[in-house]
């Protein structure tokens, strides 16, 4: 034991130079999420319903290239306990489930897990590879803010390979895709030694406050996009089984909102497909289809907004679908005419893609999109065909 002390790696000394220090009346992070009480969060030092840390691995021997971990600590309050450990159960089973099928390259896998016990708890904590900055973030590199389509394709190809793998192997629906939660890996993991450094040269601010210190994020790593790798899709917090039970509850952001979702009626893997077309189109076009124009929300509910937009973009819903929904008589009467007219726009795929000029792509692009927005889930194109769309590089996924 005691040689082995001697070879492991040991934690970095607290650094001695001063922190920023925020104004203790000012909600930074976490504290902005809803019914938040600081016992609820394992008050992680040094380093909504979780924190996310980067740690060294003491396991790795001394003269071995250190080794970078991301830390998930979970809230442990009921409801995000419940949640946690169905996350953890689901992305154990991600993590097994194939190891040699390409897409899991494209998909967060769990590197380990544990529990800590906290001043108000037990909280879950998952380890996964560390990885970069988000889509929306990549996408603010660009002149626009959007991102250009030579190189969105062969993320929306990579992408789409981990939602294949989800879907047909897993058999897990993610519920919550958008580019907040599709991570850039590092081609280059040593890069994590230099983040950590300057933790130790800089460190973050942070805020102190009942005896804890609140960190500011640190998202900016100053990394060329040369040192940015694949796709990853991460958070599967929200995640469900696709292969039980019908779902019926709601899910998704507002704008992403496929449907069946509003309508009230039940949902599957085809929901992913929804939200993977509005992501895309929000990455190139620099707003999503269904965004709500100013002034509209005053007259009604997001949903009743949302389907105005959907009309406006896809036309009237199928009656079939309206008939499957609990909720279809909020928003159409029994003729099927939707009760807020007022909120139906007058714009289309095609007349917003005519906005954008000098793509010879767009054509094809506009088809891929129309095939993911599509009223009846049946019709939207699976994750699998959708890989073959002439759109996409035909060529085998990176590992990169």
């Amino acid at each position: 034991m005691y040689l082995r002390k001697i070879i492991q790696s040991v934690p970095c000394k607290p650094s001695t130079l001063p922190a920023k220090l925020l104004p203790t009346a000012d909600l930074v992070e976490e504290e902005h999420t809803p019914h938040y009480k600081p016992r609820h969060f394992y008050p992680v030092r040094w380093g909504t319903s979780s924190t996310v840390w980067l740690a060294r691995d003491l396991h790795q021997w001394r003269w071995l290239p250190p080794r970078y971990v991301a830390i998930k600590v979970n809230a442990n309050n009921y409801a995000f306990q419940e949640s946690a450990e169905k996350e953890l159960c689901i992305t154990e089973h991600i993590t097994k489930a194939n190891l040699q099928h390409p897409g899991r390259n494209f998909v967060a896998t769990l590197l380990d897990s544990f529990r800590v016990a906290g001043p108000g708890g037990t909280h879950i904590c998952m380890a996964f590879d560390a990885f970069c900055e988000p889509l929306w973030m990549l996408k603010n590199r660009f002149q626009g803010n959007i991102i250009p389509l030579d190189v969105l394709k062969p993320v929306s190809k990579l992408i789409l390979e981990g939602l294949r793998y989800l879907h047909a192997e897993c058999h897990v629906i993610h519920t919550d895709l958008k580019s907040e939660n599709i991570l850039l890996a590092l081609r280059n993991p040593s890069i994590l030694d230099s983040v950590a450094q300057d933790e130790m040269n800089n460190p973050s601010p942070r805020k102190q406050l009942g005896g804890r210190d609140i960190y500011l994020s640190r998202n900016y790593w100053g990394l060329s996009p040369d040192e940015l790798s694949r796709p990853v899709i991460t958070d599967l917090g929200l995640a469900v089984r696709g292969d039980g039970p019908p779902n019926s509850h709601p899910i998704q952001p507002e704008g992403y909102r496929a449907p069946e979702v509003c309508l009230g009626g039940d949902w599957s893997y085809s929901v992913d497909i929804w939200n993977l077309g509005v992501m895309l189109w929000d990455l190139f076009y620099g707003r999503g289809p269904f965004d709500t124009p100013p002034g509209a929300r005053d007259s009604g509910s997001a949903d009743e907004a949302h389907l105005g937009q959907i009309i406006s973009l896809l036309g009237p819903p199928p009656p079939d679908l309206l008939d499957q929904g609990k909720e279809t008589s909020r928003y159409f009467d029994s003729k099927g005419q939707f009760k807020f007219p007022e909120l139906i726009g007058k714009k289309n795929l095609v007349s917003m893609a005519k906005e954008i000029d000098g793509d010879d792509g767009m054509p094809q692009f506009v088809d891929l999109i129309s095939r993911m927005l599509r009223w009846r889930p049946e019709d939207r194109t699976t994750a699998e065909d959708l890989l073959s769309h002439p759109w996409l590089p035909q060529t085998g996924p990176a590992n990169g």
